[in-house]
């Protein structure tokens, strides 16, 4: 139920720039029924030419906010038609095995993800992936047959170290240097180079985006191990993987399931000048929707550290009429009506590495959970 201007001015004061932001923020219900017919009918006018939704969390550990984004999931698939979901996992790999066990564990074998999958199944949403990370079961198992197969299809000219030196990295991606060798590493770069180039690569636009990843992929964990080297090549690549996945398949609707940091709709330093979300409204305008959700009442939170940012007025947990209630912020309408809004900064919780930044700028929805926990994992 969206809450009254009079309800605000009583726990803020008469304060006019604070009755402004309170328009456009709208409690919702409970957990297991989160969105209410208020916050249901602004998507559907935000949603109505949209093709990919982006669903963040704050941090990957976060449970409650698993629950939070299902709830999200279930509104878009059963009232809006979505029927495909994109997750922050192997784009290889799940392009082939469209199955929970090619995601990361946090989410394939987490409790308050449990209820997702089950949902996914029963309404026949298709898992894809879209981060060049090549660390699924599927790639472990396959990659080196399937890029074989294809070379030897398309009469593709190999040497059989390039296959046995990729068989060797996929298989110890997280200690290449060590175990691959820095020389190896460089010379498979080198080969994925030319079969980019290769004019029957270039016309296979599957494999040759398949390579592009791959390449990305060995980059990250050879010459770009550090985060302020890793983090810009690892976002500009699953940037072009998920416009990949959404421009070859126009005629369907995605729901993208990633961190908070990765979808901002802008490009600014906290992901050192590169996030995936702000290279793929570049690339693709106008089409997708960013939703951010973050947890309040957390173990590790204390909650006088709550209580100081409730009351402080560059905190956005002060926006709020209290922090033992769900809300949604209606952040696109905000800055349509105040467009200095685009260009305020708070202090907030929903994990970039800068946390003091313009928010509403960067998300077209602030969600906040008041009670979190962190995920649990299925026995």
């Amino acid at each position: 139920m969206k809450k009254t201007t009079v309800i605000l001015l009583m726990v803020f004061g008469l304060n006019p720039i604070l009755a402004q932001i309170d328009e456009n923020i709208h409690e919702l219900n409970s957990m297991e029924n989160l969105l209410t017919d208020d916050v249901k009918n602004i998507l559907k006018a935000n949603l109505a030419d949209k093709k990919v939704v982006f669903l963040g969390e704050s941090e990957h550990h976060i449970g409650s906010d698993f629950l939070a984004k299902t709830e999200y999931v279930k509104y878009l698939v059963l009232e809006k038609g979505y029927k495909d979901i994109a997750f922050e996992a192997d784009f290889f790999g799940l392009y082939f095995d469209h199955d929970k066990t090619n995601l990361y564990s946090f989410w394939s074998r987490s409790v308050q993800c449990k209820e997702l999958f089950k949902f996914l199944k029963e309404h026949n949403v298709t898992i894809w992936g879209f981060d060049n990370q090549m660390g699924s079961g599927y790639t472990w198992n396959n990659f080196k047959n399937k890029l074989t197969e294809f070379l030897k299809n398309n009469s593709i000219s190999f040497d059989e170290k390039f296959t046995e030196t990729t068989e060797n990295y996929i298989k110890n991606r997280k200690k290449a240097n060590e175990i691959v060798g820095k020389s190896n590493l460089e010379y498979l770069i080198n080969e994925v180079d030319n079969l980019i180039k290769n004019d029957t690569v270039i016309k296979d636009k599957l494999w040759s985006q398949f390579l592009q990843s791959y390449k990305s992929d060995i980059i990250i964990n050879s010459t770009h191990k550090s985060n302020k080297k890793g983090i810009p090549v690892r976002d500009s690549q699953m940037a072009k993987n998920l416009d990949f996945l959404v421009n070859s398949m126009p005629e369907r609707k995605f729901i993208v399931w990633l961190a908070n940091a990765h979808m901002t709709k802008y490009e600014y330093d906290f992901m050192k000048s590169q996030t995936m979300g702000g290279q793929f409204v570049n690339i693709n305008p106008n089409i997708s929707y960013h939703i951010a959700i973050s947890s309040i009442h957390m173990p590790y939170r204390k909650e006088n550290w709550i209580e100081k940012s409730s009351k402080d007025t560059g905190n956005l947990l002060h926006l709020l009429p209290t922090t033992e209630k769900n809300y949604f912020v209606d952040s696109k309408q905000l800055i349509s009506e105040n467009p200095a809004y685009s260009e305020k900064e708070f202090e907030g919780m929903f994990n970039l590495e800068e946390n003091k930044t313009n928010w509403f700028k960067h998300f077209d929805a602030l969600i906040f959970i008041s009670k979190g926990e962190k995920v649990k994992y299925l026995k």
